[in-house]
């Protein structure tokens, strides 16, 4: 008798397209209309639910690839919710981003990740960024729910392949799978390992098929948890899902999505299960990169807090000593006070300043007002910024006047008092800066020379990125100077660049080279 003929695998794996949904839960009509607004480029199925039983409701009906969640609601507010999601276990691992708008506060961060948050936006939030973070979200959702299609896929192969050629025939295909494969008999021990995960794991067939052997190859803090997951799932005779770490032969660790289903007879009694892992290491490895973005940011924010304390003690500082010295009158000594009160006040204003500033330049949003500058007299306003220097510290100002550039004053002052700044700051005392201007084939020239500690090579290109450092934290600052240096010239259509020999007192010299006519960039 002819066989019913089989599926090819082809036709197993050509599934509808994936559709996935995002779930919005803010008790503000307005705000979900706005995040509606944001996140419809995607594509995506957008639901809303107007307060955390309503979000609750919806998760009981079907699946989300991600949930953006208010923290402050009447009721049961953000925190309680994500708390009741994460007791749930088909919505455990589903990602969760706070919306708030109290600001990065320590204690709502430590208690929105104690309750699950995968991320947190602080409104009012940027759309682009926003609609990013949920993006990279559903790509890691629709990147599991295809890892899941194409092991169903396999899976149906395998046992209509069984059905017509025979258990031998069968196990010997299963051998050939990426994915790892255990028959599990009804008392919980191992019947069958495919080679694949034999090979993984660099264990005999013998070995293969002993629990202490195949426990072994688990991380050590994964086995408590999946033991008791593989005990109810027992118990109850339902499928399990679990994400684990397995050790390669060689010693590594790999993330897996293992799943474990029972098998039924005919007359649907348990009859054993069958269990697979799939390598999810990468997804995983993205996950954890959104992570440490996550604490990069953090780690920046408070970088920028001390240095934003310094110049506010500075202020006070002055506040304190003019009005000691200046009673009912005005007394000597309170001009000095009040001037050091501006400097220091000013010196917090552009730290906050380039915070905004290193923002605006990765979306692509710095502002410049092109106007007829005078780079000359520019270079004299930014000399005069940093008197009185300290004893045997100056300035060389070569840069005559008449060599006009389309420029956003504010902007290139903002440049050139950073370079001076920084050549004052690794300059030795008694340093002498050179600022230096001159005109050549349609553009103007600037040169910032000092003879301080220099700039090894290796580090040239590197200053100008985020969080460049020549020197390390030791000499203070943000690392984020130069990078907006070059955002800014670059906006102007300049370069900006440095040359060093790289030796102690040999110094350096930061060139920044600007048009003259309006829309010709510098070559």
């Amino acid at each position: 008798m002819k066989m019913p003929e089989q599926p090819t695998f082809h036709a197993l794996t050509r599934l509808e397209p994936l559709a996935t949904s995002v779930l919005l839960v803010d008790d503000n009509a307005a705000n979900l209309l706005a995040l509606e607004a944001v996140l419809e480029p995607l594509g995506q199925r957008l639901v809303r639910a107007s307060s955390g039983p309503e979000a609750l409701r919806w998760l009981l009906r079907e699946e989300f690839a991600v949930i953006l969640l208010d923290v402050q609601m009447p009721g049961v507010d953000g925190f309680e919710t994500a708390r009741l999601i994460r007791q749930r276990q088909r919505t455990r691992y589903t990602p969760i981003i706070f919306l708030t708008a109290h600001g990065r506060d320590e204690a709502h961060l430590v208690h929105g990740y104690a309750v699950g948050a995968a991320d947190y936006v602080v409104k009012p939030f940027h759309p682009d960024v926003l609609r990013w973070k949920v993006e990279a979200f559903v790509g890691l959702y629709l990147q599991q729910q295809r890892l899941q299609r194409h092991e169903s896929a396999l899976w149906e192969r395998e046992r209509r392949m069984l059905e017509q050629q025979g258990e031998l025939r069968f196990r010997r295909l299963v051998d050939t799978m990426p994915q790892f494969v255990w028959e599990l008999l009804l008392d919980g021990t191992i019947g069958y390992a495919n080679r694949g995960w034999l090979d993984y794991a660099g264990l005999s067939p013998e070995q293969g098929r002993k629990w202490k052997d195949t426990l072994y190859c688990l991380h050590p803090e994964d086995v408590s948890c999946l033991r008791n997951a593989w005990k109810e799932a027992q118990r109850e005779g339902q499928p399990l899902e679990q994400e684990c770490r397995l050790r390669r032969a060689d010693g590594e660790y790999r993330w897996f999505l293992t799943r474990t289903i029972p098998e039924r007879d005919e007359q649907g009694q348990l009859a054993g299960w069958v269990s697979t892992a799939t390598d999810i290491d990468d997804a995983r490895r993205a996950v954890e990169t959104l992570r440490a973005a996550s604490e990069a940011k953090d780690m920046f924010l408070t970088m920028a807090a001390h240095e934003l304390r310094t110049p506010l003690q500075a202020a006070r500082g002055y506040a304190h000593l003019a009005s000691v010295k200046a009673g009912d009158t005005l007394a000597p000594g309170v001009d000095k006070a009040l001037h050091g009160i501006h400097r220091s006040v000013n010196r917090m204003a552009k730290l906050v300043e380039n915070l905004l500033d290193v923002g605006r330049i990765q979306r692509g949003e710095l502002h410049v007002e092109p106007k007829a500058l005078d780079v000359g007299a520019l270079l004299r306003d930014v000399a005069e910024h940093f008197e009185p220097l300290p004893e045997g510290q100056h300035i060389e100002l070569d840069a005559p006047e008449g060599l006009v550039v389309p420029g956003d004053r504010e902007r290139l002052d903002q440049v050139f008092t950073n370079l001076v700044s920084n050549a004052l700051r690794y300059s030795p005392e008694g340093g002498r800066i050179r600022l230096a201007a001159r005109e050549e084939a349609g553009r103007v020239h600037v040169e910032v020379v000092d003879h301080g500690l220099g700039i090894p090579g290796e580090k040239l290109e590197d200053i100008f990125e985020r969080f460049g450092r020549a020197h390390g934290i030791s000499y203070g600052g943000l690392g984020l100077g130069l990078s907006i240096a070059r955002g800014i010239v670059e906006r102007h259509g300049g370069r900006i660049w440095a040359e060093s020999p790289g030796s102690q007192g040999m110094g350096s010299t930061f060139h920044v080279v600007l048009p003259v006519e309006p829309g010709k960039p510098a070559p």
